[in-house]
């Protein structure tokens, strides 16, 4: 029986997936590329599956060819085939939002990967109706000593339940970055905003040089990070937390909870002339490329995003670029000044009810791809920060992935962006229907609140 929660998510999937079919294309799957498994690159060397019984295993991850990552976990899974000839693995790669909507059709069918990448309200909702296991008996156990090594209890924060159960194992951390040009701000004078205030009287200095202020990825429907970022600045994260996961789920039109404030922060943004005609339809990666060419100013969104500028532009564009923190609201009380988007929100999740072989296969396949040998590389080539503890050459690193580390690691609070922590349903209704709305003139402030809203009160209900 496919509880309500599921069909929820399993509604908004079927919509993912026309859209997907849109914003990304095809994903580049690997289904057919199936790769023998072992205990690769020294991260863990205790036995896959505990005896030379035959495992078979679907992995499922979101680094297609041309990621960074894609040959990292290509080249561990090759290290397997070598190890461990007992254990076989099938990759099934897909872009993220084409694998969101693959993860939740299957789960709901019964029939999920053994193994897979996952962001955070995904895993929630698949925690709640025991359809992946629970990590915190593996990060006590005495066998598997390395989690607690790589991950504080610190790392573990969001991705653990009110009960205490563990939904994923860590693997990629992120914090948010205004990107901003240095060449081109040092050649005109303009200074990075610190407040809300300055970047809105920014804007029209940046345009009178035929430059558009800020670019992303409008067609992919890239606006889940900035929603957390307005509304953190607006409300703070009692009321954030309170909206997306506790008591007042439906409280969207309250303005108490802070997102009419978000929302008409974001009209300022769109009557400033902050974003480019054109920009819903926009990719990311034409977004990258604009930006690379020097025709937009800024860029906000995660910490991956300085391997998408050395894609578009080469290493010497990613040296001209920095970061600072999103801009605060200085007219907003409660809201907070020092919260940053990101946290510990993707990690790897093991399905439920496996064999106790195969449970152990892909818990020390898991090891493998969220430890540090693994990650470190990755993180050096400017992929995205590492979820947990280890030491990396910052000469190896450019200095925007610097700061994005250092700012990671130093964070004293975190929000997850909108599409890791709100209900699926509720995050579609702001990122695809609301903000988008809201930049062709079609909803004005009140009309796109309600769409969220409308979102918000359907999930509850259990539409």
């Amino acid at each position: 029986m496919i509880s309500q929660k599921i069909k929820k998510v399993l509604a908004i999937a079927m919509v993912t997936a026309m859209l997907s079919a849109t914003f990304s294309g095809c994903g580049t799957s690997k289904d057919d590329s199936a790769v023998s498994s072992g205990s690769a690159s020294g991260a863990a060397s205790n036995s896959a599956a505990g005896n030379d019984e035959p495992v078979d295993i679907r992995l499922m991850t979101s680094w297609t060819a041309g990621s960074v990552a894609y040959e990292s976990i290509e080249a561990l899974l090759e290290t397997y085939k070598k190890e461990k000839p007992n254990v076989k693995i099938t990759h099934d790669a897909l872009p993220s939002a084409d694998l969101r909507t693959k993860l939740t059709v299957e789960m709901a069918a019964g029939t999920p990967a053994d193994v897979s990448w996952c962001i955070l309200s995904y895993a929630r909702e698949f925690i709640k109706d025991d359809k992946i296991i629970d990590w915190a008996p593996v990060y006590n156990d005495p066998k598997h000593p390395e989690f607690k090594q790589w991950f504080s209890e610190v790392s573990l924060n969001f991705a653990t339940t009110d009960d205490g159960k563990i939904m994923m194992a860590p693997q990629e951390g992120s914090i948010d970055g205004l990107y901003y040009n240095t060449e081109m701000f040092t050649k005109y004078g303009w200074n990075p905003p610190q407040t809300f205030d300055e970047f809105l009287a920014l804007i029209p200095k940046i345009k009178e040089k035929g430059i558009s202020p800020l670019v992303t990825g409008g067609k992919d429907g890239r606006f889940a990070w900035l929603a957390s970022a307005l509304l953190a600045r607006s409300a703070g994260l009692d009321n954030f937390n309170a909206l997306t996961l506790g008591d007042a789920m439906t409280g969207w039109k309250d303005p108490k909870y802070g997102f009419t404030d978000a929302m008409n922060k974001f009209k300022q943004m769109i009557d400033a002339g902050a974003y480019p005609k054109g920009v819903l339809g926009m990719s990311a990666t034409e977004a990258d490329q604009m930006f690379a060419r020097g025709e937009a100013a800024m860029y906000y969104e995660g910490a991956w995003k300085p391997g998408n500028f050395a894609t578009a532009g080469g290493d010497e564009f990613v040296n001209k670029i920095a970061r600072v923190d999103f801009p605060v609201f200085t007219d907003c009380p409660n809201g907070d000044t020092k919260v940053n988007v990101g946290g510990n929100i993707i990690g790897f999740f093991v399905a439920n009810d496996l064999p106790d072989a195969k449970r152990e296969a892909c818990i020390n396949l898991v090891k493998n791809i969220v430890s540090p040998e693994f990650n470190v590389p990755i993180m050096e080539k400017g992929g995205f920060v590492y979820a947990g503890n280890a030491d990396y050459d910052k000469t190896k690193v450019s200095p925007v992935m610097n700061q994005l580390i250092e700012a990671y690691r130093g964070a004293t609070s975190y929000i997850p962006s909108m599409d890791a922590i709100a209900p699926p349903a509720v995050d579609l209704a702001i990122k695809q229907t609301a903000m988008p709305g809201m930049i062709t003139g079609e909803f004005d402030v009140q009309r796109a609140i309600a769409e969220v809203q409308k979102a918000a009160e359907d999930y509850a209900r259990g539409k």
